[in-house]
């Protein structure tokens, strides 16, 4: 019986580390700490996912292992009994063995090295942030007297890296041809000639990280010693002044849209902390047109009907007198295959939900809508901007592969001195959208970002080196726990 357990926990061990690394990547300390502070109603199909391929999965093997040892039978065949006496003699040494394994395997596959390596730089105080973060409150920024709208568009693990350019073709194919010409035709940020993006920095890997980064010019960087801070009562990283909180004073009207239920990476409590935006997710439209949501999948709906429902949004934004901001999330290329949209594309490479495909419509969708965008009257007056949330989690990437997020910025009334060949992060995203509607910015700086239509170097193209922020986030900081909890915690 002790035997069957210790082999149970070992199998749970290598299933969950190999479940972890098949669905999200490489992982971080960052990144797990934030999901487990999630509901669990938010993503009930993943936690379905991780017991039918773990824990069910275990059980299974467990119990067939114990009828094959254990059980009695009337027919026997000799190189079996004494197979079965074998491993039956041996058992305890077998499944110590057997748990030792596992646990080198957890080690080698989840990358812990690396994770106890980064843990050791949470016990460092330094002063980066007292050095290098513009407090954006602080700042002095001018908006044009006529503003202009704003509809960013986060689109889910969206990569150059899916492009063909003359420096890679991973996948033998151009996935993103509408999105690509796109980029060539406006304003595309690039760290080469071609299309490309900025350097994912620690606390920026995953879709609340990558937003907050974009819009807000830090990473989420979480306690160790109680994560549960992560949700003080002042509200999401309340003294942290973001995009939304700046057009808010601005005048402007805010509308978030997602395809899930506001709890899906926390999106309620980021949106009610910063601008009191209007949200719109799949409880509301559950609520407003009568619709049965799915216990399973959360219901989350599909690309297709959230660009209607946007559409039908920004119908009545443009009818109101203010200016407004629109923000849209894209859900299909969830780990780079989670749903293809059978009555909008054809499947082009194979039957299959594969990156191929998924990405690929997921491209053509995007496109159309901003095809929609361009006919109607108020594009003249706004500016659209795509985003990468992050680099996407499916195990088809090697490190080989050089990964960047996707950025557009079209129908800006300001010109780029420099879009190539830029050493850049998701924080200098944050000014970059501020300028990108013909606001100034004395210095041209906010949060640990620059804006990348300014001639100022950003961080990584001047004071140090993108693996040098990469550990410098990490460390303690007063004014990074003054964002986080609203108060100094550390004396």
């Amino acid at each position: 019986m002790v035997a069957l357990l210790v082999f149970f926990i070992g199998y749970m061990l290598f299933s969950s580390a190999n479940w972890i690394v098949r669905k999200f990547g490489e992982v971080t300390y960052e990144q797990i700490m934030f999901h487990l502070n999630m509901p669990f109603s938010s993503e009930i199909r993943i936690v379905m996912s991780y017991l039918k391929n773990t824990v069910m999965t275990g059980l299974i093997i467990t119990l067939l292992l114990a009828l094959f040892f254990c059980c009695k039978y009337r027919i026997h065949i000799k190189i079996i009994d004494v197979f079965r006496a074998w491993v039956y003699k041996h058992r305890c040494l077998i499944s110590l063995g057997w748990f030792i394994f596992c646990i080198v395997f957890v080690f080698f596959k989840m990358n812990v090295w690396n994770m106890i390596t980064f843990h050791k730089y949470k016990s460092e105080t330094s002063n980066f942030y007292e050095e290098n973060y513009i407090i954006p409150q602080d700042a002095k920024i001018t908006f044009p007297i006529q503003k202009r709208n704003l509809i960013l568009i986060f689109a889910e693990s969206m990569e150059a890296t899916y492009a063909v350019t003359p420096k890679h073709n991973y996948f033998g194919a151009d996935l993103i041809e509408e999105l690509h010409k796109l980029a060539k035709e406006n304003i595309s940020f690039s760290d080469n000639e071609y299309i490309g993006g900025s350097y994912q920095i620690d606390g920026t890997q995953w879709t609340q990280a990558g937003l907050f980064a974009q819009t807000c010019g830090a990473p989420i960087q979480l306690p160790i010693n109680d994560p549960n801070w992560f949700h003080p009562k002042e509200g999401f990283f309340p003294k942290a002044w973001c995009l939304y909180d700046i057009l808010k004073e601005q005048g402007y009207n805010l509308t978030s849209l997602i395809g899930s239920n506001g709890e899906f990476a926390a999106m309620d409590k980021f949106v009610e902390t910063h601008g009191q935006q209007k949200l719109l997710d799949t409880n509301f439209y559950a609520e407003r047109d009568g619709i049965e949501l799915s216990f399973e999948k959360t219901t989350k709906f599909p690309d297709r009907q959230v660009f209607d429902y946007a559409k039908e949004e920004l119908k009545f934004l443009s009818s109101q007198k203010k200016p407004f901001v629109f923000t849209m999330m894209t859900l299909d290329t969830h780990y780079g295959t989670y749903r293809f949209a059978d009555d909008v594309c054809e499947r082009r490479f194979g039957m299959h939900n594969n990156i191929e495909n998924v990405v690929s419509c997921s491209d053509k969708q995007i496109a159309n809508f901003i095809e929609w965008l361009k006919e109607q009257d108020f594009y003249k007056d706004s500016v659209v901007v795509v985003l990468g949330d992050h680099l996407t989690m499916n195990q088809r990437f090697t490190k080989e592969m050089d990964r960047k997020p996707i950025n557009i910025f079209m129908n800006s009334p300001v010109a780029a001195i420099n879009e190539k060949n830029r050493i850049f992060t998701p924080f200098d995203i944050y000014p970059t959208i501020i300028e990108s509607l013909g606001a100034k910015i004395d210095g041209h700086r906010l949060g640990l970002g620059t804006s990348l239509f300014s001639d100022i170097p950003t961080l990584t193209e001047g004071k140090m080196t993108v693996e040098d922020m990469d550990i410098s986030v990490r460390k303690k900081s007063k004014i990074y726990d003054w964002m986080l909890y609203g108060k100094n915690v550390h004396k």
